[in-house]
């Protein structure tokens, strides 16, 4: 597991991560963390390297904790985000980027603890994740989070099941060896691969989702789709 904390204040990185090490080793978890003293830097490194939690000041000079998170957002949509800082301020700001907690300083460890928890429980289920180039960096996407997948051109759109669509820089074939069957996903169309969860119904040309997407099935697919999907939903 991979967690970065961004602060200006240096004392403040080397009180938290004894913190930090000690929930790890409570849930044998590897942990390495990432220490950065300003926005940029963080910003840079999430770009290279996709963080699993990040731990963001919110009152730093030249770039603030909320304009850093901004930035991370449109990096990765779906990093969990967690505000540690000095004022209660920002507090309604934090719910504009979805941070996951707003924790003032000085560090309350039950209250860091439970926080912690709380994302373990949400990355555990994550496990079946799929860490995908965008044009700005990389998008760790959450399986059970996708709708369906569209090929359009040399790119993939990601439609998620909140109404939100992403634009990944993956070969569609890569993704259908993640997007399978054995994950709950069918390819229905050259084009398009779809979340077996979410189909509310389907014909001989096309499926509607819970989510009101409607979806084409190839003719050359619907035999195999069919077969897959009935596999899927009654074993």
């Amino acid at each position: 597991m991979k967690i970065a904390i961004c602060d200006d204040e240096i004392q403040f990185i080397d009180a938290l991560c004894p913190l930090l090490e000690q929930w790890a080793k409570k849930h044998e978890i590897s942990l390495t963390l990432h220490r950065f003293t300003n926005g940029d830097d963080l910003i840079a490194a999430h770009q290279d390297e996709c963080m699993d939690l990040i731990i963001l000041d919110m009152i730093m000079p030249l770039l603030s904790g909320m304009d850093t998170a901004r930035e991370l957002r449109n990096i990765n949509q779906t990093v969990p985000i967690v505000f540690l800082t000095s004022s209660k301020e920002f507090a309604i700001d934090s719910y504009e980027v979805k941070a996951l907690n707003y924790l003032i300083k000085p560090v309350d460890h039950v209250k860091l603890f439970h926080t912690l928890d709380d994302f373990l429980k949400s990355f555990t289920l994550a496990q079946t994740t799929f860490t995908a180039r965008t044009t700005s960096g990389f998008c760790r996407i959450i399986l059970t989070d996708v709708d369906y997948l569209e090929a359009q051109n040399k790119q993939v759109l990601v439609h998620w099941t909140n109404g939100r669509t992403t634009v990944i820089r993956e070969l569609f074939s890569k993704c259908e060896e993640v997007f399978s069957p054995e994950n709950g996903f069918c390819r229905c169309h050259r084009s398009y691969i779809v979340n077996l969860r979410n189909i509310e119904q389907f014909s001989k040309t096309e499926i509607t989702t819970s989510h009101s997407a409607v979806i084409p099935i190839s003719r050359s697919n619907y035999t195999a789709f069919k077969e897959i999907y009935f596999n899927y939903m009654f074993g």
